[in-house]
């Protein structure tokens, strides 16, 4: 059992945007598919290979399996959020480093949750264009997307590995 401090911090103002960015991305990609669903094909795609192209296909009700998912994971993310204390970090949690680590963590996470709800408006977005014939596959847009979700979590969380012990 861990005995990290539980320590009650509020949010910070980009804490409080990077939750606001991650539920309009999900709303955003909601109202597309929504907006765009009585036009699609009875057919669409379901999945892109890895140069982007569509390999899978199926019905036009999938069009809303993103968007759900991207609710589901932002509000999950939120939640878990809350509780930085039952995390487990990189350093040993101490009275004097917590606030540091938890606002770190924190931070990682609401990164994390507006880049994959993003991802997700992305995909959505460009599953749409292939439907309906505007777009072969993936865009530009998503390549950069992914990149920085795999890169910006990680670098935050390294970011301050020098305040060790502190």
């Amino acid at each position: 059992m861990k005995n990290q401090p539980v320590l009650e911090l509020p949010k910070t103002t980009a804490e409080i945007w990077l939750d606001v960015a991650s539920w309009i991305f999900v709303t955003v990609s909601l109202a597309l598919a929504a907006g765009y669903y009585p036009d699609l094909p009875d057919t669409i795609p379901t999945h892109f290979n890895a140069s982007g192209e569509a390999d899978k296909f199926g019905s036009k009700i999938t069009i809303f399996i993103l968007p759900v998912l991207s609710a589901i994971l932002v509000a999950g993310l939120v939640w878990l959020a809350k509780s930085p204390h039952k995390f487990n970090y990189l350093n040993k949690i101490t009275p004097e480093n917590a606030a540091f680590e938890y606002q770190r963590m924190r931070t990682m996470l609401r990164v994390l949750n507006a880049l994959t709800s993003l991802l997700f408006l992305v995909i959505t977005w460009d599953i749409l264009r292939a439907a309906n014939g505007t777009a072969n596959g993936l865009s530009a847009l998503f390549w950069i997307v992914f990149i920085l979700l795999m890169v910006a979590p990680p670098l935050i969380l390294l970011t301050g590995q020098s305040k060790k012990g502190k």
